[in-house]
């Protein structure tokens, strides 16, 4: 049945979740969300820093992940520690393939979680074995990701925000930080878990980018995939959110996704297809309509071109000042955040020189630092002084290495 223009945007309202595409799903995207959603909280998932714009609207904070960081092992609810962490290593095993030590990973996760207020993975990392006696695959190899490169530093710290705050304002998380598709994938699935451990107070909406890439067509049938297509998106609908998968073609987006949508949007409508492969596809005019909303039971109808979309990207200004509140950290938790992969020796280096009294001469101090800690010393030691914990001083005719003021015993 089609419906007349003025009262196609009501055939949203009953919708959960919500497909965009076409040639102008940016456009169509952020009308949405200014007008349709407009009370809405919005989280949306921005895989290319391609929606800042968003974060304009109401009350909503922008994110830069890898900038800020988050803790793929901080349950965002203490009661559902347990539950949480099966979440986190199926999305493990269906990003990186653990599949063969899932339920040792569970366990080394949930001992340290449990115990602790808040660890990260890769200080559990740290304290495991590079491999079995046997010399075949350890507890450690599904970990190894994170002890290195961006992935440490976007994961291997402690969360920079309360995760539950999201709900309250709403968010753009920034994932273009993210150059592997892998991690991309990682980010999303570990945000959309996060979620589903919450209780919106207020209607809330998920919007993922580029869904293809998140839940892609072809791919091995296995428990990870099942988990990620059924079971979390599951769990999110059936907490109250609802979700929209946004990109140009979603005919890559895994049948299953597609099956389970209530709606799609195309603009312009001359690009619509029928995702549930039943029914016809209702007629498409493109010359005078900038949407064709499309309903799973076969209604349908156009939208006129809105007046006024404003896709403008936030200046860097901007993003600074959408962020949203960061914790305060320890001068442990800061050294660990700006010295990241050099964390460990750096904070040696700060210990032998605290035990020199704060000051030591510089080449005997190298000297040492090769001997004791060898290039990686060396490298962190650089680090410490370009960041400002080491200074160097001239007394007399000796050159020293002392510790930046506030860092001294």
């Amino acid at each position: 049945m089609r419906v007349v223009p003025e009262q196609s945007l009501g055939l949203l309202e009953a919708s959960v979740r919500i497909g965009v595409a076409g040639s102008n799903f940016k456009a169509a995207l952020v009308y949405l969300l200014q007008d349709v959603f407009k009370d809405a909280n919005v989280i949306l998932l921005d895989l290319n820093d391609e929606f800042s714009c968003v974060a304009r609207m109401g009350k909503t904070r922008y994110y830069d992940v890898v900038k800020y960081g988050l803790n793929p092992i901080k349950p965002p609810n203490r009661e559902k520690v347990e539950q949480y962490i099966e979440s986190v290593v199926e999305i493990l095993d269906y990003c990186f393939g653990t599949f063969n030590v899932k339920a040792i990973a569970a366990k080394a996760l949930l001992d340290d979680v449990l115990r602790l207020s808040e660890t990260t993975i890769t200080e559990i990392a740290s304290r495991l074995d590079f491999e079995t006696p046997e010399g075949g695959l350890s507890i450690y190899t599904p970990f190894e990701p994170f002890t290195f490169g961006t992935l440490r530093r976007a994961f291997g710290r402690k969360e920079a925000m309360e995760f539950s705050d999201v709900l309250e304002s709403g968010m753009v998380f920034n994932l273009s930080g993210f150059t592997i598709a892998s991690h991309k994938v990682f980010a999303t699935l570990l945000m959309l878990a996060k979620l589903a451990q919450l209780e919106p107070k207020r209607r809330t909406l998920i919007v993922v980018s580029y869904p293809s890439l998140i839940w892609p067509r072809n791919r091995r049938l296995d428990n990870a995939k099942l988990f990620v297509e059924e079971s979390l998106t599951g769990e999110l609908e059936r907490k109250g959110y609802l979700i929209i998968l946004a990109e140009k073609n979603l005919s890559q987006v895994s049948e299953r996704v597609l099956e389970n949508l209530d709606s799609v949007v195309f603009s312009p409508p001359s690009e619509a297809v029928n995702p549930w492969r039943m029914g016809r596809t209702p007629e498409r005019d493109a010359s005078n309509y900038f949407m064709l909303i499309l309903i799973k039971n076969g209604e349908y109808g156009f939208v006129e071109a809105p007046v006024n979309i404003f896709l403008k990207p936030l200046s860097e200004k901007e993003r600074e000042a959408r962020k949203p509140v960061m914790k305060v950290l320890s001068s442990d938790d800061e050294l660990r955040e700006r010295l990241g992969e050099f964390y460990e020796a750096g904070s040696k280096i700060i210990g032998k020189l605290e035990g020199s009294g704060g000051k030591a001469s510089l080449n005997e101090f190298i000297e040492e630092v090769r001997a004791s800690l060898g290039a990686e010393g060396l490298r962190a030691l650089a680090a410490l002084i370009r960041q400002g914990y080491l200074r160097q001083v001239q007394e007399g005719e000796r050159q020293l290495l002392v510790l930046a003021e506030g860092r001294s015993g």
